[in-house]
């Protein structure tokens, strides 16, 4: 079983960049119900200030909640980011968590790698009991032995967490590529996901879903289909992505799929 989930802007690209990036609460509802409709179940939601720019303002973030929720009824996995873009600290991004309560939130490691360890077992505590998932942004393995030594030291509470795994992205001490697939994918993990860029997206989507991984899609990573052209919307990606799995006989994961997928084993 397959999780399709959207990631429709991301905290960058503008309409210069992408005419038809979804930015407003308005317009993120309306691609959240056209996503849902061509297979996804779960969105990765960013939300722009007046100026365009990336935000971790909790209003923001409520507003876009309330489109998506109207829009799909309740139906798709919404994941709030908490990503910092270089402006916030680890600090306004748990402020934004505590503030927003979301179903679930993205936490890149390395964005908070260097906060109070025994303040971040209080924070993940807290969502756990405030049932808010977490999952966890991994870009290299350097951010993979953090994860695992989290684990095993206990500032991550419970045995394991839903992953994304980036593939292709630059970082000082390294990348993810393809080599992550080699032998499978074998950490501790509640379920893993990946994302990647431009025309790989696609590629990388499928070597995931061969071994039980699951994809994130859309115009936050790559606004291409496979076969270099532009997308006119984060639907048509993953139409394509779920055009794929049906005709290799692989079941796309629902709504109530998502929310077991991204639970982490607490």
């Amino acid at each position: 079983m397959i999780l399709l989930a959207v990631a429709p802007n991301g905290a960058r690209k503008i309409k210069k960049d992408l005419p038809t990036i979804p930015l407003t609460a308005e317009e993120i509802g309306q691609e959240a119900k056209s996503c849902q409709q061509a297979g996804a179940s779960m969105i990765h939601l960013h939300v722009r200030n007046e100026k365009g720019e990336h935000s971790l303002n909790s209003t923001l973030y409520k507003a876009a909640i309330r489109e998506v929720e109207d829009r799909t009824e309740g139906t798709l996995f919404i994941q709030v980011t908490s990503e910092a873009v270089g402006k916030y600290s680890s600090d306004e991004q748990f402020e934004m968590i505590y503030n927003v309560k979301p179903q679930g939130v993205s936490i890149g490691l390395r964005e908070i790698k260097n906060h109070d360890e025994i303040e971040i077992n209080e924070h993940f505590n807290w969502m756990r009991d405030k049932k808010v998932f977490p999952q966890l942004i991994l870009y290299n393995q350097h951010d993979l032995a953090l994860y695992k030594r989290w684990l095993e030291e206990g500032v991550l509470p419970g045995i394991a967490y839903p992953l994304l795994l980036v593939v292709g992205k630059h970082q000082v001490e390294g990348i993810f590529g393809t080599e992550i697939f080699k032998n499978n994918f074998k950490t501790p993990t509640s379920s893993w996901m990946v994302c990647a860029f431009g025309t790989q997206e696609y590629t990388v989507g499928k070597q995931a879903a061969k071994l039980g991984g699951h994809i994130r899609l859309g115009f936050e990573n790559n606004h291409l289909l496979k076969d270099g052209c532009s997308a006119k919307s984060n639907a048509e990606i993953i139409e394509q992505m779920a055009n794929h799995l049906n005709n290799k006989g692989q079941k796309i994961a629902s709504y109530k799929d998502a929310c077991k997928i991204m639970r982490p084993k607490w």
